[in-house]
């Protein structure tokens, strides 16, 4: 069994990326996870199409904040449209729609979370910041 705790996660879960305020919000979508009140707010700002900027606040457990955090180091720089299909990928491998074998190289680093999936309960948590991220592209024109 492999650990829930891999080192990658406490350390983004200690000291998450993209915490930071933004200047300017182009986007911003919210999700909630109603068993047990963990939030995930995803704040984006675009330049050219691209996601250039992200505001990440993330309030629950370790798991929550540290797929968001990963979430959004491996969607900075990305358009609207990648960043939905990463997130869509990363889905699929938390639901263990992707077989083990598979290349995960498209997850970048957020592919540490799989650890997760040995713990049912916890896939919620792992996959929250997935919901607001959709939130936050839903009806963009860019």
């Amino acid at each position: 069994m492999h650990e829930l705790y891999h080192k990658e996660i406490l350390k983004h879960a200690k000291t998450p990326e993209f915490t930071s305020q933004l200047k300017t919000i182009d986007s911003s979508g919210y999700a909630i996870n109603q068993f047990c009140g963990d939030e995930v707010r995803v704040n984006l700002s675009f330049r050219d199409g691209i996601i250039n900027d992200i505001h990440i606040d993330s309030k629950g457990c370790s798991i929550n904040i540290a797929s968001s955090s990963l979430m959004a180091v491996e969607i900075k720089d990305l358009d609207p449209n990648k960043g939905t299909l990463l997130i869509d990928t990363y889905k699929s491998l938390m639901n263990s729609k992707i077989p083990d074998h598979q290349p995960k190289r498209i997850l970048g680093s957020l592919a540490v979370m799989e650890s997760v999936k040995e713990f049912p309960i916890r896939i919620k948590c792992a996959l929250l910041c997935t919901q607001a991220f959709e939130d936050a592209v839903s009806g963009l024109h860019i």
